[in-house]
């Protein structure tokens, strides 16, 4: 399913992915700014929410990636984050989730790729991660190297594929049960499935982190 082109600026036409896109960057930005405001040192009500996410993701990440693992919270935090609001989007009429666009999950399983491959070169050093490619057989350098990019082609997939998928079912069950059965459906892929498969995302981005470090 192709974003369609909504406007141009200038000889720059803005596709659905785009606008939408820049629809979820204003909601974070709008409740970053919400509930980090007058926080207080006893947390209470929404901020207590919050801070039991962010420490849930940071037991995550930390359960995996030891303790260490703190300095990754705000990446994973904002990874988790994009995704879900995008995802939920699909359950609002007429708006495109931007991760139904392959472009968009793309661009972020190359975005964990380049932290991942950044922190072993940064922990390892240059030396170490380059023979991590000649191993355990020097012969295996090509097989590595496309595993890596077998690595970004499948987490892109995967979310691009689940997204789009439950979009076409409630599509065509709504050209023959109108209101009646799309509605639920709505909930189920748009909610349900949304969330599932931003934790989905989520912890196999910490995972190949941790591949990398180990």
């Amino acid at each position: 399913m192709e974003p369609e082109v909504l406007f141009h600026i200038g000889p720059l036409p803005i596709t659905e992915t785009v606008f939408f896109t820049w629809i979820v960057m204003a909601v974070l930005t709008v409740l970053s700014i919400v509930f980090t405001r007058n926080l207080k040192r006893v947390p209470t009500g929404a901020q207590h929410l919050v801070e039991l996410a962010v420490d849930g993701i940071e037991s995550m990440v930390q359960a995996d990636l030891g303790k260490r693992g703190r300095g990754y919270t705000p990446f994973i935090m904002t990874i988790a984050l994009f995704i879900l609001t995008s995802n939920l989007l699909s359950i609002v009429p007429h708006a495109f989730p931007p991760t139904q666009d392959l472009n968009t999950t793309g661009a972020l399983a190359v975005l964990v790729l380049l932290v991942a491959h950044g922190s072993e070169i940064r922990v390892k050093g240059i030396g170490a991660y380059i023979k991590s490619y000649f191993q355990p057989f020097w012969w295996m350098f090509p097989l590595n190297i496309v595993g890596e990019f077998a690595k970004v082609l499948s987490h892109a997939f995967r979310l691009y594929g689940n997204i789009i998928g439950g979009t076409i079912i409630v599509g065509i069950l709504y050209m023959f049960a109108p209101y009646v059965l799309p509605v639920p459906l709505m909930g189920w892929f748009g909610v349900f499935m949304g969330v599932i498969q931003t934790a989905v995302f989520t912890l196999l981005a910490i995972a190949y982190i941790q591949v990398r470090l180990e």
